[in-house]
């Protein structure tokens, strides 16, 4: 139960939202709008709804887009780290590394470290989908963010990054 005094439990339990005809626009979220991953989740649909069609036209998607992005800036990468960052099962990433491969925006290679893994390297393929991409995810980050002074904006970023750091343990 939330203390009274908390600046949460003094927001209302309703919010305004785009209703149609003879809707007076209230829905009650029932304090699921003082729920960080609630609004986590609202906030990346709304990118989401510009971002992913926008990519999908480039034939890729926004963790693809990623990839590249982490690709080109650490050569040799491999797969099981890219897992670890995003979170996500080394199978789910290996889906996604094999469709940046068959397109040729990525190559797997040996390390010469350590033969039996093999590190992630981008083509010049890449290199030019991932500049063109990069394009796009500014422009609608830039549009996206827009509502934000530049101090908000560094502020929702240092949270954000907060909240990833404390969710690694």
């Amino acid at each position: 139960m939330l203390d009274p005094r908390s600046p949460l439990a003094r927001m209302p339990d309703s919010v305004a939202v785009d209703g149609g005809e003879g809707d007076n626009g209230q829905i009650n979220l029932n304090g699921l709008d003082r729920l960080l991953g609630f609004n986590l989740g609202i906030g990346y649909a709304a990118l989401s709804f510009d971002l992913d069609p926008a990519l999908r036209l480039m034939d890729l998607t926004p963790k693809q887009t990623s990839i590249l992005w982490l690709v080109e800036v650490n050569p040799g990468v491999t797969q099981s780290q890219l897992a670890r960052l995003f979170r996500m099962r080394r199978a789910t990433i290996h889906q996604m590394i094999a469709s940046l491969t068959r397109k040729d925006l990525l190559m797997l290679e040996s390390i010469e470290s350590d033969r039996r893994a093999q590190g992630l390297f981008i083509t010049e393929a890449g290199k030019a989908k991932l500049e063109e991409a990069r394009g796009v995810v500014h422009s609608i980050e830039n549009s996206f963010a827009g509502v934000l002074t530049d101090a908000e904006f560094r502020m929702a970023l240092e949270l954000l990054q907060k909240i990833q750091a404390g969710c690694k343990a």
